[in-house]
């Protein structure tokens, strides 16, 4: 394994490499946002991962017919690993419970929250000590039937006279998700509806572009005094 991807790998004896790492680390007021990218792994670097890997997480890997799916289910997963460790010195693999919508949370630790998202270039784990919701997407074309069936009139309106829509409908697809994701009951009501301010008025609301590859990334975090970037 290239030293370069050792950050998140288990194996004891390469414990000497871990200080260096290929992923992008954000911490700011409570939370901590690890991001991943897929072509920093090799597939002999997957295939080391999935052998550390708890058993039922490994199923859960192979059930995906395409590597794609693979990789990101593996890579996701130690991205919350490492951060659990770095952050909260928890060396333990943990285990997940789901509610009824399939939102996970940590069975031995459920005091912490996280989130986890990947899209075809990058994974990302967004942990805090509120409840969380972290969205990522790789830039792609957008379709007039999917701006109609997400947005409400204003939102279609600055993704028409944005200078680069695919961005600007992402902008807001991610915060979307962000917040469905931190609230984990799924799409209650009209999707178009889920930005509207008296929806969001106790979040802390974030988006911006990854500064590799064509990414967006939008967290959501629980807070008292909620600031929207």
């Amino acid at each position: 394994m290239n030293k370069k991807h050792v950050f998140f790998a288990l194996q004891a004896d390469i414990s000497d490499f871990l200080p260096t790492f290929a992923a992008m680390k954000q911490e700011t007021r409570g939370k901590e946002l690890y991001i991943l990218y897929m072509d920093d792994f090799t597939a002999r670097d997957i295939d080391r991962l999935m052998e550390g890997l708890p058993s039922w997480r490994r199923q859960q890997a192979q059930r995906f017919r395409h590597e794609a799916g693979r990789r990101q289910c593996v890579l996701a997963y130690e991205a919350l690993r490492q951060g659990l460790r770095e952050r909260y010195g928890i060396a333990e693999a943990p285990d997940f419970d789901y509610n009824g919508h399939g939102k996970p949370s940590l069975r031995q630790f459920p005091h912490i929250h996280f989130s986890l998202s990947h899209c075809r270039e990058a994974v990302g784990c967004l942990l805090s000590n509120e409840a969380c919701g972290l969205d990522l997407e790789a830039r792609r074309p957008v379709r007039e039937s999917l701006v109609r069936y997400t947005m409400n009139e204003e939102e279609a309106s600055l993704i028409a006279s944005a200078e680069e829509p695919e961005t600007a409908f992402l902008r807001l697809w991610t915060r979307k998700e962000a917040v469905l994701k931190l609230r984990g009951t799924g799409i209650q009501g009209d999707i178009k509806d889920v930005l509207a301010e008296e929806s969001i008025s106790d979040l802390e609301l974030h988006t911006s572009e990854l500064p590799r590859r064509q990414v967006v990334c939008s967290w959501a975090i629980k807070a008292e005094q909620a600031k929207t970037k």
